[in-house]
Formats: structure tokens, C-alpha cells, sequence
């Protein structure tokens, strides 16, 4: 695990075990707002981050959650009423409550499967549906593995959990990247919020009145689940909102 000082803040990569300040795959009711259950069928909660790792003077915790979509291009790409300042495609954002919860700054409608009522969706709703349950299958599967050795084993080989050979496997990193500079990439070319790109190895979300976000961490999601990329996380203490964008390559 490489350690390095940037900006003042300790930046950490490839994080594959345990940390006090780390609560790796919490529960939904420890990371959702109500409706809890609305959230959770959506998303996917893989790892809780103490602020203090990040920086000394934030306290509470916040949280590294995956979506279910996209089955193809981005998710919110196909969902353009119901995008805000924060809900674009590819961009997904919560506010934090004052328990530190999540709670969507968005309608749920932002993902497809809530969507898909009408008779014209059927084919299309089954084949988002079938990927749904592969998503939670996997996701679950790594979850128990993890709950059993403490260490991370990819999603990837996820469905064949009897002829799996975990210690044959080479564990994965539980965050690519803890505080530090977020570094630049597709991700900066989506569109919906501006990022200044000024460093090309601390690129920073602008929100709509002008506020910078700051880097909070970094996953790999086909790591916690059948399908999914680099997902970063980043954080604006004084409006206590936390911001998805997903690496797609």
C-alpha cells in the first residue's frame, strides 16, 4: 500500500484490509435515509469512510455506494426529466443528513427501472431486471466472502462460489484511493457538472453556486459487483452533499 503526502492531506492507495476508520459493506440502515428500501434496491453500499481520515477536522462518516444501472452508456443518460444541478448522466449525488444518512438530492425516477411501467418497456424492462439480480447476486457473494476471510476477492468470479479457489486468488483493494488529489480521466468529459481541471492530478467538482468538492475516495465497482468501473467519491462539508462520477473506459 503506497502512502503519499499531497496538498497536505495523506493520500493512501490500494487499501486491501481492514481500518478503524473504514466499515466495509455496512448495512443499509446504517447508510440510507428513508425510504431505506428505496434507496438499497437502487444502490449498493460496499464501504463507510471516516471523515477524519481524509481531514483531521471533519467528523461522522460517509459512504461509498454503487448503482445497479447502467446496463449500457451511463446511468441517468436515458432519464433527462429528472436531472437537476447534481443528477446528470453519470453524476448522482445525496445530502447528508444530520445522523450522517444518505438521502437522494434527486427524484428516484433518475434510474431506469422506475421508468418502465408502460407495455412498450417490457423487453427491455426484463432485460434491466435480469441485471439487477445479477448486480445484489454478486454484490452478496463478495459481501459473504469478505464477512468470512477479511479481504476483498473480485466480483469478476462471482457464480461459481463452490469451485471458487479463494487462495488461489489475489485479493483486491477495497479503495484504489483514499483522500489526495482526484486524478482526471472520462469522467471529466460528462456532462451536467463543471469540473476544474486546471491540475490534471487534483480535478475538482464545481457545484451550481460555485462550491469546490473535495476528493474523498476511489473504488473499483466490478470489484464489489457483476458489472461497474472506477467510481469517485467527493464531498462539500458546508452543504454536507456527496457526489458520484464513475470512470467508464
Amino acid at each position: 500500500m503506497a502512502v503519499l503526502i499531497r496538498n497536505a492531506c495523506l493520500m493512501q492507495e490500494n487499501i486491501k484490509t481492514a481500518r478503524p476508520y473504514l466499515r466495509v459493506f455496512p448495512e443499509p440502515e446504517q447508510v440510507f435515509a428513508d425510504p431505506v428500501e428505496r434507496h438499497a434496491k437502487h444502490l449498493l453500499p460496499c464501504v463507510s469512510v471516516a471523515l477524519s481520515a481524509v481531514n483531521p477536522a471533519w467528523e461522522g462518516w460517509i459512504h461509498m455506494v454503487l448503482p445497479v444501472e447502467p446496463l449500457d452508456g451511463y446511468v441517468g443518460e436515458c432519464s433527462p426529466d429528472y436531472h437537476n444541478e447534481y443528477f446528470a448522466p453519470n453524476w448522482l449525488a445525496f445530502r447528508q443528513t444530520e445522523s450522517g444518512h444518505y438521502q437522494l438530492l434527486g427524484d428516484f425516477r433518475f434510474f431506469m427501472l422506475e421508468n418502465m411501467a408502460d407495455e412498450e418497456w417490457i423487453a427491455a424492462r426484463s432485460r434491466l431486471k435480469t441485471h439487477y439480480a445479477l448486480q445484489y447476486r454478486a454484490f452478496r457473494e463478495t459481501r459473504d466472502i469478505y464477512r468470512r476471510t477479511g479481504v476483498l476477492h473480485s466480483a469478476l468470479f462471482c457464480g461459481e462460489a463452490e469451485a471458487r479457489d479463494l487462495a488461489a486468488e489475489t485479493p483486491v483493494s477495497i479503495l484504489t484511493q483514499l483522500g489526495g488529489g482526484a486524478p482526471g480521466g472520462n469522467w471529466c468529459d460528462s456532462e451536467g457538472v463543471k469540473v476544474d481541471e486546471s491540475d490534471p492530478d487534483a480535478v475538482v467538482p464545481i457545484g451550481p453556486n460555485g462550491e469546490r468538492f473535495e476528493f474523498i475516495a476511489s473504488v473499483t465497482g466490478y470489484d464489489f459487483m457483476a458489472s461497474g468501473t472506477t467510481t469517485l467519491l467527493f464531498y462539500h462539508p458546508e452543504s454536507r452533499v456527496a457526489l458520484l462520477t464513475f470512470d467508464w473506459t
